[in-house]
């Protein structure tokens, strides 16, 4: 193989491919690209929409008594305890509103429900974006496990308890990484969420507190196992189109996750906001046929090849795109 970059499992050659950069796109691409930035506050209603949808399940668990509707219900909640850190997300990128201080607290209380600090996360994520897929990203898990343990079993703890591991990685090296003026603002946000949590578990029955948070909180977090599996593993540094994923997947999903499945094209572009991500996707086609970018059509599907190839173990930085790719690229 002519390039790490370019490393594919399955593969012995892939040649033609192209190491490309956001400088390879078309100057013209680069003037929808730029018009793709413009905010939508009224997306913000989103928010409003996930917390609704969230009491309207948890009502259906608390007073009906059919098991399908339960598991609906509990699907439910889980989903919109996973999408509203994902809003978070876009708040660390300053894509909800253009005032700082609106934004931060929008963004702490999407975050309250998953146990993240908007603050804590924002000081590792950035770095995670001006680093990705190197020895200096924060959330790269080929770079950050330990040499003496298997990588794959790395990943198959990613898939299992990555959350959990996460949520801890966040308070600590999020206050570890943040300057000196911000740590006092994790430190307010951590202690808030102290005090609302605590709060919530004096006055609220812990049944309710059980069946609609803390079990939907249970499968959010292996929702999100998923989500960061699929978004950075098994791909490739040192090219822009290889480092991350996107995986298409269905209308429902799209709308829970706000379209960060589209992965590769939020990192390509970090200001674009979610609801413009699907148009970013169809204007890069091309380039993503050039560089061989890792594109699923599915969870399901990336979840297969993941399982079939680990079984024959994880090589680092070597990356997995779809079979349909594969029969294009591979020589």
């Amino acid at each position: 193989m002519n390039s790490p970059a370019m490393q594919i499992y399955g593969c012995t050659h892939s040649d033609v491919l192209t190491v490309l950069d956001r400088k390879s796109i078309p100057s013209e691409k680069w003037q929808v690209l730029r018009s793709l930035q413009q905010l939508d506050t009224r997306y913000n209603w989103m928010i409003a929409v996930f917390i609704a949808l969230w009491f309207a399940a948890g009502w259906m668990v608390m007073n009906t008594d059919f098991f399908v509707l339960h598991l609906a219900g509990y699907f439910l909640m889980a989903c919109c305890v996973n999408g509203l850190p994902i809003i978070m997300h876009d708040a660390t990128h300053s894509l909800l509103t253009k005032n700082r201080a609106v934004t931060r607290w929008l963004g702490f209380i999407c975050g309250l429900p998953g146990l993240v600090s908007y603050s804590a996360y924002r000081s590792i994520h950035l770095l995670h974006h001006g680093h990705t897929r190197t020895a200096e990203d924060p959330d790269d898990i080929e770079a950050t496990s330990p040499r003496s343990v298997p990588l794959v079993l790395v990943y198959y703890v990613v898939l299992i308890v990555g959350i959990y591991i996460y949520i801890g990685t966040v308070a600590v090296v999020g206050f570890q990484k943040a300057h000196s003026q911000h740590r006092k603002d994790i430190l307010v946000e951590y202690g808030l969420m102290v005090l609302i949590i605590a709060a919530v578990v004096w006055l609220v029955p812990f049944a309710t507190v059980w069946h609609c948070w803390l079990i939907p909180l249970l499968l959010a977090g292996q929702l999100s196992n998923v989500r960061g599996l699929a978004e950075h593993g098994m791909t490739t540094g040192g090219n822009e189109f290889t480092d991350t994923r996107t995986v298409v997947s269905n209308p429902f999903v799209r709308f829970m996750m706000c379209n960060l499945n589209y992965h590769l094209e939020h990192h390509l572009f970090a200001g674009i906001p979610w609801y413009n991500l699907p148009k970013v996707h169809q204007l890069l086609q091309e380039e993503y046929r050039q560089a061989g970018s890792s594109v699923y059509s599915s969870y399901s599907e990336f979840l297969k090849d993941f399982f079939r190839t680990t079984w024959q173990g994880v090589i680092p930085n070597v990356r997995l795109i779809p079979q349909h790719l594969r029969d294009e690229v591979c020589l």
